[in-house]
């Protein structure tokens, strides 16, 4: 029996989120479906994380046991070839059977697109947020650089679990101006439950004038910003998790 470890990408537009649910369509499910049509027996992969409903991934990380009799290209092959169109394995390795995708990461990185214009672009609102006008980048970036470092972010989500803690560490916040649009690159150790869409959220605003520059500095002091709206699913994409070189 292998231990294996596959990266996966999809577009989240149809799912509720990555975790299985009882009477909701999921990208876990869907995925264990597939699997379980070459043979496996296993009750539930494990995931680096969960994404939200409507939320994209090019880089989930998810690992199962299998006993697989082929190559590991194979196993790509077939697990792709009864997976829907939205949902595709990138790459499939054997690692050690200790081996957990959430604990063992080190970093997370979330890409967050938004565009601005008058009127919808259909091929563009599926994975970008829209804006009646631009936001002021510089503003962006300065709240931005609050984030940095090790704080409580009880103020921009919640932790996955009751008793959990809501101490994150935040190693990269960065703005990139495009043609029309914007991008937003956030690298942590993990996120809370709606963290990176609160913050968006927050930032934009700070970018439209709405909110002074220092929100984000006194939310994290206070523990509150006082907002609780999120920037659109459709606008975030979980990029990559990185491991230890033994991972």
């Amino acid at each position: 029996m292998a231990h294996y470890k596959l990266i996966l990408a999809y577009d989240g537009t149809n799912y509720n989120g990555f975790q299985r649910q009882k009477i909701k369509t999921s990208v876990q499910a869907t995925f264990e479906e597939a699997l379980r049509r070459l043979g496996w027996q296993g009750r539930a992969v494990m995931p680096s994380g969960r994404t939200d409903s409507g939320v994209h991934a090019k880089g989930q990380v998810v690992s199962f046991n299998f006993d697989w009799k082929h190559p590991d290209r194979d196993l790509q092959k077939a697990l792709n070839a009864f997976l829907p169109a939205d949902i595709a394995v990138q790459s499939v390795e054997q690692v050690l059977a200790d081996f957990h995708p959430r604990y063992d990461a080190l970093t997370r990185q979330y890409r967050y697109q938004l565009y601005w214009q008058p009127a919808r672009d259909p091929l563009r609102d599926r994975y970008a947020w829209r804006l009646e006008r631009k936001p002021e980048l510089r503003l962006m970036q300065a709240a931005s650089d609050d984030l940095l470092g090790e704080h409580d972010f009880i103020a921009f989500g919640k932790a996955l679990k009751e008793d959990g803690t809501t101490i994150r560490r935040i190693f990269s916040a960065d703005w990139a101006e495009e043609q029309d649009g914007m991008s937003f690159t956030i690298v942590g150790n993990a996120f809370l439950y709606h963290m990176v869409r609160r913050i968006v959220y927050v930032l934009v605003r700070i970018g439209l004038g709405d909110l002074p520059v220092e929100t984000v500095r006194l939310g994290l002091e206070r523990g509150s910003t006082g907002i609780v709206s999120l920037a659109p699913a459709r606008g975030l994409c979980l990029e990559a998790v990185s491991f230890g070189e033994d991972r």
